[in-house]
């Protein structure tokens, strides 16, 4: 292992196992894992058949059940088991950041900034979401796109997919990177989203309804974003906290899909038709932001999403996003997921201060998106101005 490597290897391994020790608790999403768990040991092997309580795509059952199967066991306590697979991702995160800085495509402090983040502290470590391990494949797909192996790219970012849903979101970016033929990107969509239909072609058949009502009815949660910030101020002034799920924002829901199904139009047809000229790595930065921004009804967790692909060119928006969105999440641990931060939930002045904390942390982070956006699409405005010069 190269010594530039190693130590903030060492760095991240520490910082994550003092914060998963600290935080070795069964609650909020741990908890819902743990239920998952249970019933893929006793009940049934398909996770789709419990209630409301997996949204994801095949593969993060097997790491429940696995740590579920440990903690009968007596090998690990079950909140620890089922965070080192996300461990094991933000480790692989600092070591890709490694390699692309080695390559000359991100500065040699990636690495470092990653391994100390407190995003990735708060939502891996603490919270137990495991986006980091989608976002290892995403700087796969990325890397592999780099070196020209296109196939390789699609294959990654199908391993993406078959973690969480949300990269594909970047396929048309990535398989329309470098001016791809409609047949390449075409290739390159088949690659890339053939893995995942096959892995959900056993429970579609053993279970349709339930496939589609899990994996394709979540719509996300008024935690973060514009709709967020709605229910947040609307507590600040009434004392009324209105429940997050989409179903009690009838409006907002629809109207935030709209939005951002645009905006990711807008974006795809800008880049396609050169318009903007910003490489693979931004133009999926922008579509993140983009998503940010737009979208009204974010978990805690999608906050992470900017972060490793931000640290591939890091600067002041992105400093000043991870600063905001730190105090929105530990604001929102505190105040409304109890048990993730602190052993104990808070009463009284504590937490409507840990309240008041995340309502400012999430305006600021949705104003910080929003301004990394601009920036990010100004990027592509002065790449294509330049190319032009040049020409």
């Amino acid at each position: 292992m190269r010594r530039g490597l190693a130590v903030p290897l060492l760095v991240a391994l520490a910082l994550r196992l003092a914060a998963l020790a600290a935080t070795d608790r069964v609650v909020a999403d741990v908890a819902r894992y743990e239920k998952v768990a249970l019933h893929l040991l006793d009940v049934s092997w398909n996770p789709y058949e419990t209630q409301r309580l997996y949204p994801y795509p095949p593969p993060w059952a097997a790491a429940e059940a696995a740590a579920g199967w440990l903690a009968r066991r007596g090998v690990l306590p079950f909140p620890v088991a089922v965070k080192l697979p996300v461990l094991a991702a933000d480790l692989l995160i600092v070591a890709l950041l490694a390699a692309a800085a080695r390559a000359g495509r991100a500065p040699a402090l990636a690495p470092w900034l990653y391994a100390v983040h407190p995003l990735s502290l708060l939502v891996g470590s603490c919270h137990g979401q495991f986006d980091a391990v989608a976002l290892v494949f995403v700087l796969l797909a990325l890397e592999a796109l780099a070196r020209g192996q296109r196939d390789a790219s699609a294959l990654a970012l199908a391993g993406a997919i078959a973690m969480k849903s949300f990269p594909v979101l970047l396929l048309p970016f990535l398989a329309l990177e470098r001016g791809a033929s409609w047949r390449q990107a075409a290739r390159y969509a088949a690659l890339a989203a053939a893995p995942v239909a096959l892995l959900l072609l056993p429970f579609a058949l053993a279970d349709a309804r339930s496939l589609a009502r899990e994996l394709l009815a979540y719509s996300g949660i008024a935690d973060f974003g514009w709709a967020g910030l709605a229910r947040g101020v609307r507590w600040w002034t009434s004392g009324a906290l209105a429940r997050s799920e989409a179903r009690f924002w009838p409006v907002a829901a629809p109207v935030a899909k709209a939005l951002f199904l645009a905006a990711w139009a807008a974006l795809l047809i800008a880049i396609r038709s050169g318009r903007l000229r910003l490489a693979a790595e931004r133009s999926c930065l922008a579509v993140v932001l983009a998503f940010l921004t737009f979208y009204g009804l974010l978990s805690a967790q999608y906050l992470l999403w900017a972060v490793p692909l931000g640290l591939l060119r890091p600067g002041r928006h992105g400093a000043a996003y991870a600063t905001a969105a730190t105090a929105g999440l530990v604001g929102f641990y505190l105040f409304l997921a109890p048990g993730v931060l602190w052993p104990e939930p808070l009463g009284g002045v504590a937490l409507e201060r840990a309240g008041r904390l995340w309502v400012l942390g999430l305006a600021a982070t949705l104003g910080a998106s929003a301004a990394w956006l601009v920036a990010t699409l100004r990027e592509g405005r002065e790449g294509l101005r330049a190319a032009t010069d040049a020409t």
